[in-house]
């Protein structure tokens, strides 16, 4: 229930439409915790904005991939993918939970396409780094 929670508000976020995954206002930056007055996105936001600012190439990549494929199957055409169908997921998740080692800015996001394609990346906020993972 949980992760379809998460993967909800982040295809919210994506649009723009989640109050979750943008930056607070100021009336609601008075409600937020002490703790949290900087007035940033949540740190699984802020990972999966980083990918989306840093990645669009390898992104668009794989979206061509995956329409060049079904073209194999159908006759849709270039622009395939404004007919495409086929559900994309984003899963942003910690490697391991913060104890021994601080991993508070390190995340491993997903991007799946269909059943069998996807993209992964290693995210670390802090550093503002984004690294493709191999497979």
């Amino acid at each position: 229930m949980m992760i379809l929670r998460r993967t909800m508000l982040l295809g919210l976020a994506f649009l723009g439409l989640s109050p979750a995954c943008t930056k607070t206002s100021s009336n609601s930056l008075s409600q937020a915790s002490a703790t949290d007055v900087s007035g940033s996105l949540p740190p699984h936001c802020e990972a999966l904005s980083l990918v989306w600012k840093t990645q669009a190439e390898q992104i668009k990549l794989l979206e061509l991939k995956h329409v060049s494929a079904g073209q194999q199957k159908e006759s849709v055409g270039i622009d395939g993918w404004w007919f495409d169908t086929d559900e994309r997921r984003w899963t942003v998740t910690r490697p391991f939970a913060p104890g021994v080692m601080d991993s508070t800015h390190w995340f491993t996001v997903t991007y799946l396409v269909g059943a069998t394609e996807s993209l992964s990346w290693q995210v670390d906020t802090r550093k503002s780094e984004v690294s493709l993972i191999q497979k």
